[in-house]
């Protein structure tokens, strides 16, 4: 009836109907008429707002109608004139049509039976035929696809199409001015225009039809309103005369309700109370369990943090009564070896706490596999010896230069707490550490490490609580001594390398770990390697700022111990502020906790006089809050102790700005 508005209403309707009811199908259905709809209003800001959803949809339903809003589209531009837009699209819409087979498609109505493809393909050809035309200027090469469409076929295809006369008009007009205006044959030209106004009047004559019957439609909806206005209000009467009866009603069933609702509460609150009852009782068994539990891993736990201290405490004595030089070097090895244990233990434990309430963020740099699994095994090998263990390793063979894109700190305490595991676990025999090569391509390599003991095994039923941190104590009892945190960590760990562990083991002949890990490959030449530097250099003189005399004492023998560095201490923050107006440092390293006045407040007051000056902070903490709070105040980098005085010395040299730097920078970072 041409009111397009109301009909965009009806659709939009349908359309949330549809949408609520999830029905893909009906969505395209309603949103192709939409597009029709707006076409035929002539609204192309809505069309152009509802096109690419409604071929989104159609696309993915795999319909024809994606075919019919092209042809739309199509119309569109030709309405508007748009002839460059109108032929890149037609000759799209006909490849793209040539290229399918339409068969295929999903269609939404009886098309297929109508032969939808032969007249959308007439249909393209027609407006594509046009626009080169038009976008040829009307010469006589822009005729040429005009003259292959045949007007029967076309004819056939327009059949039933409310414009199917006009566009026969308009493809017998375009022949007319070829003969008129580029081929000069009068007697043809006139021909071809008394056929296209032929097909005009007959398209005259079929819309002034269509508007008859059109208003015979609308005094019919006119008539059926005013009936249905007629019997609205005979029923509003209706409702007002039951609304009595009704509210009685309700009442009365209110009453009624409510007492049931009163003695249904009442029963039900009486089963739930005894259900509480029972649950509080089951909960409070599992507490007891699970305090039972906790404080028997905290009795584990106290006593593995006694005896290595026991143990340092001991050997410290025997070491400074001892006059033999020999056995003096065996309980410091033995000293060493107990301080190590003690390091990871702590480690643990506050690994374990944190890996609680956050995952674990790598932080990659690049390394060699081989030096990482070489300080590995110098850490744990008096451990080893200690128990009288053969410790091996066997690194598969590469690159000399290669190297690898890996977390040093979080890898190492990896593999630490499977070879301090093995140890603990084997009474005699070795401990063997593979890195075996599985997969390699220019950019990563998979390496394998396995993990091998001669130790007691893990029996099959154990093997679902392995890695679990309170769950695991069946190992704990009889068999070694062991917090059960290290295997839970391995575990945590891993899943941030994307990678997993599993393990094989025979009671009483040994337990075998292994995991996958793949890395990025980093070329040798973005990334040196710090060696010595030969040559004289200017003396570099560093300020050391901490108020433990101990601390204090052995980061300046670290200092002595490195050519060419001189030093001061200082244990007080504010005067370590005077002392740096007054004095010339190449670098301050400074504590993080100190009364009066921490790290951080010193590195601000510093920072307010002397922008240049390297500060680096020496901290037992290692927390992203931390290296945040460290950055803001101008902290250059964090070396947390205890760390290891070959990378202590290499970042230390880094910061000497009168010479050659010793490396780049190094991330250090306690194991």
């Amino acid at each position: 009836m041409s009111n397009y508005k109301n009909a965009e209403i009806y659709h939009l309707k349908a359309l949330d109907i549809y949408d609520a009811f999830e029905d893909s199908e009906g969505k395209n259905r309603v949103l192709s008429s939409l597009i029709y709809n707006y076409l035929s209003e002539k609204n192309y800001t809505k069309f152009d707002s509802i096109y690419t959803k409604a071929q989104q949809i159609s696309k993915l339903l795999n319909s024809e109608l994606y075919f019919v809003n092209l042809e739309n589209k199509i119309k569109k531009y030709y309405y508007k004139s748009q002839n460059d837009s109108l032929l890149k699209i037609t000759r799209f819409a006909i490849d793209t049509l040539n290229s399918l087979d339409f068969k295929n498609l999903s269609f939404s109505d009886d098309y297929s039976k109508k032969n939808l493809r032969h007249k959308l393909l007439q249909s393209y050809k027609f407006y594509n035929a046009i626009a080169n035309i038009k976008f040829a200027n009307y010469k006589a090469e822009g005729f040429n696809l005009l003259f292959k469409l045949n007007e029967d076929e076309l004819k056939e295809a327009f059949e039933g199409d409310l414009d199917s006369y006009r566009k026969l008009a308009t493809f017998n007009y375009y022949k007319y001015r070829y003969f008129n205006e580029a081929n000069k044959n009068v007697d043809s030209a006139n021909s071809y225009l008394l056929k296209s106004d032929s097909y005009k009047y007959t398209a005259l004559s079929l819309y002034e039809n269509r508007n008859s019957r059109n208003g015979e439609l609308i005094y019919k909806i006119i008539n059926t309103e005013q009936k249905l206005n007629l019997a609205n209000e005979i029923r509003k009467k209706d409702a007002k005369a039951s609304q009595l009866f009704l509210i009685t009603t309700i009442l009365t069933s209110i009453l009624l309700f409510a007492t049931l609702i009163v003695f249904y509460f009442y029963f039900k609150a009486k089963r739930n109370i005894q259900l509480m009852n029972k649950e509080l009782k089951t909960s409070n068994e599992k507490l007891v369990e699970i305090d039972k539990d906790r404080l028997e891993f905290f009795s584990i736990l106290s006593h593995e943090l006694r005896t290595p201290i026991y143990g340092i405490t001991g050997l410290a004595t025997l070491v400074n009564q001892e006059k033999d030089e020999s056995k003096r070097q065996s309980y410091l090895d033995s000293l060493i070896s107990s301080s190590n244990y003690l390091s990871i233990l702590i480690d643990n434990i506050l690994q374990a706490n944190k890996l609680r309430f956050e995952e674990k963020s790598l932080r990659l740099k690049p390394d060699k596999i081989c030096k990482i699994v070489n300080h590995v095994i110098s850490t744990v090998k008096i451990a080893a010896k200690n128990k009288g263990l053969e410790l091996k390793t066997n690194i598969d063979a590469s690159d000399e230069n290669e190297l690898i894109l890996i977390d040093k700190v979080a890898f190492s305490q990896i593999l630490i707490n499977l070879a301090y595991n093995a140890i603990r676990y084997t009474k005699e025999g070795h401990v063997t550490l593979l890195v075996i090569e599985k997969t390699r391509t220019t950019k990563d390599v998979t390496l394998r490490f396995e993990i091998n003991d001669t130790g007691i095994g893990i029996k099959e039923e154990h093997r679902p609580v392995v890695f679990s941190a309170f769950e695991n104590k069946a190992f704990l009892h009889k068999n070694s001594s062991g917090s059960g945190l290290g295997l839970h960590i391995v575990k945590t760990l891993l899943k941030s390398h994307n990678s997993d562990i599993d393990f094989i083991s025979q009671t009483n002949k040994g337990t075998s770990f292994f995991f996958e890990i793949t890395f990025d490959i980093v070329h040798s030449l973005n990334f040196k390697e710090s060696v010595p530097i030969s040559g004289s250099r200017p003396e570099m003189h560093i300020l050391i700022v901490d108020d433990n005399k101990i601390n204090l004492l052995i980061t300046k023998k670290n200092i002595e111990k490195i050519d060419g560095c001189t030093c001061e201490v200082m244990s007080n923050g504010k005067e370590a502020i005077s002392m740096i107006k007054n004095k010339a440092f190449d670098l301050v390293l400074m504590d993080i906790n100190m009364p009066d006045m921490d790290g951080y407040e010193v590195t601000r007051h510093v920072r307010m006089f002397n922008s240049t000056i390297p500060i680096l902070a020496l901290t037992a903490l290692n927390s992203s809050e931390i290296s945040i709070k460290a950055e803001g105040v101008g902290i250059n980098q964090i070396i947390t102790k205890p760390y290891i005085f070959e990378d202590f010395k290499a970042i230390v040299l880094s910061y000497d700005t009168k010479r050659e730097r010793y490396l780049d920078k190094i991330d250090l970072e306690a194991i």
